[in-house]
């Protein structure tokens, strides 16, 4: 009956230390279960927080792009605006009577002292020959105004309906750019 005793003891004890054994085990068990589940749990907040932000960014970019669509579209729609009266003016001037076009030229000539020769269109060559003291120097191509030009042939001033129309229209532009920050 001792040994019996004795092994019965070895038992029960071997019996404890397999149940503490499968304790521990499932404890752990249950650890990394856990752990791997947050784990997971912290990979699909990230993955969700991720795609949240890139579909913010693509959104915003998409805005983006639209903004500056309509920003194009308007741009361009006053440059066209802006064309459209550029040629009205040209027109306009063409059109004015011989009395408005002399007032006109006049007050072009008027503080342009250091130039000797003047060129001017077609149609205003015998106004200019009549009411300028410069030297005419011929026709050119323009809708009208003047091309002034010192005696040695140096120094250049275009002052012609075209060169003045385009100029403000530039500035108009450039200042349209300005306002939309294109």
């Amino acid at each position: 009956m001792g040994l019996e005793v004795v092994v019965q003891d070895v038992l029960a004890r071997g019996e404890e230390e397999a149940n503490r054994i499968k304790q521990e085990g499932a404890a752990e068990a249950n650890a990394i279960i856990a752990g791997a589940e947050n784990t997971a749990r912290q990979i699909l907040k990230e993955k969700r927080e991720q795609t949240i932000e890139l579909i913010d960014r693509r959104k915003n970019r998409e805005i983006s792009s639209a903004n500056l669509d309509v920003k194009r579209a308007i741009l361009n729609a006053k440059k066209e605006l802006l064309d459209g009266i550029y040629d009205e003016a040209i027109e306009v001037l063409v059109s004015l009577p011989e009395s408005e076009r002399e007032t006109i030229i006049k007050k072009l000539l008027e503080s342009q002292t250091e130039f000797t020769r003047v060129f001017s269109n077609e149609n205003d060559e015998a106004l200019l020959r009549r009411i300028s003291h410069l030297e005419y120097g011929g026709t050119i191509s323009c809708s009208g105004g003047v091309m002034l030009e010192n005696e040695d042939g140096t120094v250049i001033r275009d002052l012609t309906f075209d060169t003045l129309l385009r100029d403000v229209r530039e500035k108009s532009l450039k200042q349209l750019l300005e306002i939309l920050s294109v």
